[in-house]
């Protein structure tokens, strides 16, 4: 649990401050952090009600 708990924190930094979004998809950024995908997409969606690739999109249609 710990590491999927640094994938998540990975995961944000990589959304709010490196802005990857812009041009990758959930898949690159899981494989760009290492993280892995189906765990983060559910740990993602417990949290916040959105899986890992609507909440990519969500900020594409909010920040690009």
């Amino acid at each position: 649990m710990e590491k999927l708990m640094r994938d998540y924190a990975a995961f944000e930094r990589a959304m709010d401050i490196d802005k990857v979004f812009m041009d990758l998809d959930f898949e690159d950024i899981c494989l760009a952090i290492g993280a892995d995908k189906k765990a983060l997409d559910h740990l993602i969606f417990s949290e916040i009600g959105y899986g890992g690739q609507e909440l990519v999109d969500f900020y594409r249609s909010k920040f690009c």
